[in-house]
């Protein structure tokens, strides 16, 4: 059923190491040649902390993607660069045992695994194996091609996972929970029926960690050990908990092409949660005043964004009703953002109205006391609106552009998530095209995509919400009017030391121009930018 697993655990992003020691307030812990070790629970308290996405990494790792995308794909300056054939994609076929097994992940390095999506098409007569650690035995098994299945066949039920509602909804699946491993990972894929001439698209986001650092490997004790845990983190994703704080509370008439500023309290603090909301005087006027108020974020003397405020909840045009980790959005004007907005001194928020009436503004804050270190992150978003941008049929990929999603520049960070929004004037899908994530100075991107679908864990057709990803705005099932997609992430996060690229080819199943605009959120140095 499109089931979507969602499992994790904690509150205080807290690792947990041998041979040294640290905490949220980022000592140092790498020492040259010292064993770090990444705990299985450290991986479930990091997934539900929003403190942890405040700091660039106290264990460095690079986050990476392995996916089924059309491996003629070599160089944006050949002609296959958007070849579209991204369901055949894998690293070799296995011969074991009698078996034919196709490799479609191999890691060689200590690492974790956080996000896995799979198209199913309603395939159960597959055979999906995790061989870790070397091992030639699998150490997990899934009988289908459905992750709603992972851990079934070891006697174990995952339970409280958040699973995807619509039961009979076969064509997708996506698993986030931690898949942890010391030394490396193998995923094969059998066919138990035409082995050869299935397609199977696939993502697999990982962390490769450096060869120092020990990771506690998942196997079916270290799950059942932490399953009480694992509850928790269900439970956290599904009904999120802030730290508790100073609450804040104003209210304001924003006169037409006017704004408001509000300080908050000074001191080394953290803007853990604004709930905005937004009315006007005849209720007619709501939807087209809520989609023109923006608002800018200035700390410490640096302005970090500015944007529509329907962009910073990961709503996109129209403010329609969302539910996920990060925010909350009831569809008639109330916006809670969960995005910690970290400061050593000052801070400020601004709400423009740029609508030809006034509006009236009610903002609660809950600001608390931060511990500032040498891994402190600002939190940055940045927004772009493109009208007119040529959609190519996927037939003719030699002609297609890839469009410029979000660059990134000036410094360090980590890309916390994104909302994309297509405004379509065709009754034909028009993502059919892949994400090109480039890290630093990457000679080709580390995350390179199969489709928005795949990307954004869903199959089209219908509205859904996740704690990581969903569709808060779809006009019409055949595509027609807007498409509107967020993703935040959290154990898949990307760092970067100085530059992120974000592209997104324009392919679709017509020719023709559609509007297009998205949003980055990211986590960064206080000079970072977004070209």
């Amino acid at each position: 059923s499109g089931y979507v697993i969602y499992v994790a655990a904690g509150n205080q992003g807290r690792y947990i190491m041998e041979q040294a020691s640290v905490s949220t307030e980022g000592e140092e812990i790498q020492e040259p040649g010292q064993v770090v070790t990444v705990t299985y629970r450290s991986l479930l308290e990091e997934m539900i902390s929003f403190d942890a996405q405040t700091r660039f990494p106290a264990i460095s790792y690079m986050s990476r993607q392995a996916s089924s995308y059309d491996r003629r794909s070599v160089s944006p300056d050949a002609a296959h660069w958007c070849a579209n054939d991204d369901g055949w994609g894998y690293e070799r076929m296995e011969y074991r045992s009698g078996r034919q097994e196709k490799v479609i992940f191999d890691e060689k390095h200590p690492g974790v695994i956080s996000r896995i999506w799979l198209t199913s098409f309603g395939s159960p007569q597959t055979i999906v194996r995790f061989y870790l650690d070397g091992s030639r035995e699998p150490t997990w098994q899934i009988n289908t091609f459905d992750l709603n299945d992972f851990a079934s066949d070891s006697g174990y039920d995952l339970g409280t996972s958040l699973v995807f509602p619509d039961a009979e909804w076969i064509r997708g699946s996506s698993l986030y929970l931690p898949i942890s491993y010391g030394k490396g990972c193998k995923i094969t894929i059998e066919e138990l029926v035409e082995p050869i001439t299935v397609s199977r698209y696939y993502h697999i986001n990982f962390r490769r960690y450096p060869d120092n650092v020990a990771v506690e490997t998942l196997t079916p004790e270290i799950l059942a050990k932490n399953s009480s845990m694992i509850s928790v983190v269900n439970e956290e994703l599904t009904t999120p908990t802030i730290s508790v704080g100073e609450d804040c509370k104003s209210s304001a008439v924003i006169d037409a092409n006017g704004s408001w500023t509000i300080d908050m309290p000074q001191g080394t603090n953290s803007i853990n949660q604004l709930e905005i909301e937004v009315s006007a005087e005849n209720p007619s006027d709501l939807q087209a005043a809520i989609s023109n108020i923006n608002i800018t974020g200035v700390f410490d003397g640096h302005k970090t964004f500015e944007l529509p405020l329907q962009e910073l909840a990961g709503a996109g045009e129209g403010a329609y009703y969302l539910k996920s980790w990060r925010f909350s959005v009831n569809g008639r004007g109330k916006f809670v953002l969960r995005w910690q907005m970290p400061y050593r001194s000052t801070a400020s928020i601004t709400l423009s109205n740029k609508y030809r009436k006034a509006v009236s503004v009610n903002v609660a804050s809950t600001v608390a006391s931060y511990v500032w270190d040498e891994r402190s992150l600002y939190f940055h978003a940045a927004y772009r609106k493109e009208d007119g941008v040529r959609l190519t049929h996927f037939s003719n990929y030699s002609s297609c552009i890839d469009w410029k999603f979000g660059h990134i520049v000036g410094g360090r960070g980590v890309l916390v998530g994104d909302v994309y929004t297509i405004n379509n004037p065709y009754s034909e899908w028009p993502g059919e095209g892949d994400e090109k994530i480039w890290v630093d100075d990457e000679s080709f991107p580390s995350h390179f995509g199969t489709g928005v679908e795949d990307y954004y864990s869903f199959c089209g057709y219908f509205r859904f919400h996740t704690p990581f990803g969903g569709e808060p705005r779809l006009d019409a099932t055949n595509f027609k009017g807007y498409n509107i997609h967020y993703r935040t992430r959290n154990l898949d996060a990307i760092p970067f030391n100085n530059k992120l690229r974000f592209d997104l080819e324009m392919l679709g199943w017509a020719n023709g121009n559609v509007d297009v605009a998205s949003t980055i959120f990211w986590y960064g140095d206080a000079q970072t930018i977004s070209q």
